[in-house]
């Protein structure tokens, strides 16, 4: 296959703990990237991909404690597998060939930098899409790739969703997800109402743009990654909810109405140091009152041994006991306000 005049070109390198500069001098890999933007960023450099590590990866080398997370993406900032790995590859994508093969040369000058390849960056998308299936999750409905044909919409029989997979966490498959929006599901049965709804820490915006389907007024989406907003309003768009979703990098101030639907699908630690901002946004009914709850908040992400200290801090904000639920190794709490 010919590439096309436009296809941008990829530089395949294998790069060590320390690298040398054509100009002189060793630099560890992250000042090295940041060299390599200064001399060709203007000249025709569209990206650098310094490879990922896994979960299982990580632990097998060391560098975590354990083979669970909820999404790397969430990770602290210090938490850098890649730089910690040392040695590995890195590819530079480049707007043409010229500029791919000029770069390539000079980068071959370098210490610590072996050239492996340069290429167009030809994909196919039938066989990246053929990765991706419906998703069916027990007591909520199903998830389907956003190229599929068809509508959002919530029925007796379950509600559907359409996702586009690899912008932001939560495609339907992971437990946490599921978790979720079987919790959701569950609050709408039991007759809980969801007008204002916060989706704090909102990935793909999965969890607010399933609330909104099944007929939320507002939701508000927070997502600390502005990487991932664009990804999350077309997802809002696809299911036909882009009108009744904001997406923001920071909680919305305290001054508007409180919420009567927080989900919050995030890591423990962020869990407990939010817990007095997230049970704050909370609507809740009066104590005796016969009108019935007014709000429910919904968290996971939480391992065996997070459930305990996550359900006793928001148990003391909240005054009430949580609903658990669990799926493989994760957890859920529930509590109705």
């Amino acid at each position: 296959m010919n590439p096309a005049a436009d296809t941008p070109w990829v530089v395949d390198l294998a790069i060590e703990r320390a690298v040398g500069l054509p100009t002189g001098g060793m630099v560890n890999r992250e000042a090295w990237c940041e060299w390599l933007w200064e001399r060709w960023g203007e000249e025709g450099l569209l990206g650098i991909d310094e490879g990922g590590i896994d979960v299982a990866e990580a632990a097998a080398l060391g560098l975590t404690a354990g083979p669970r997370v909820v999404d790397a993406a969430a990770a602290p900032a210090d938490r850098d597998w890649v730089a910690a790995r040392g040695s590995g590859g890195v590819s530079c994508w480049f707007a043409d060939e010229p500029s791919a093969h000029a770069a390539a040369r000079e980068l071959a000058r370098s210490v610590g930098c072996r050239v492996i390849k340069v290429r167009p960056d030809i994909c196919d998308p039938e066989a990246w899409r053929a990765g991706f299936a419906r998703v069916n999750v027990p007591g909520f409905g199903a998830i389907l790739p956003a190229w599929e044909d068809g509508d959002a919409r919530a029925s007796s029989g379950g509600t559907t969703l359409f996702i586009e997979p690899g912008a932001g966490f939560g495609t339907g498959l992971h437990e946490t997800t599921q978790l979720c929006l079987a919790a959701l599901a569950d609050w709408q049965r039991e007759g809980g109402g969801l007008g204002r709804v916060l989706d704090f820490g909102a990935g793909s915006g999965i969890l607010g743009i399933a609330a909104a389907v099944l007929g939320a007024e507002h939701v508000d989406a927070v997502e600390i990654d502005p990487l991932v907003h664009d990804a999350i309003r077309g997802n809002a768009r696809r299911n036909s909810v882009g009108e009744r979703m904001t997406v923001s990098a920071a909680m919305p101030a305290e001054a508007g109405p409180p919420y009567r639907l927080v989900l919050a699908n995030i890591v423990a630690p962020v869990l407990l140091a939010e817990a007095a901002t997230v049970c704050s946004r909370l609507q809740r009914g009066a104590r005796g009152a016969m009108t019935g709850p007014a709000g429910c908040l919904i968290l996971s992400g939480l391992l065996d041994a997070d459930v305990a200290a996550v359900a006793e801090c928001y148990q003391r904000h909240l005054g009430v006991e949580p609903i658990p639920a669990s799926r493989g190794d994760w957890h859920c709490l529930r509590f109705v306000c």
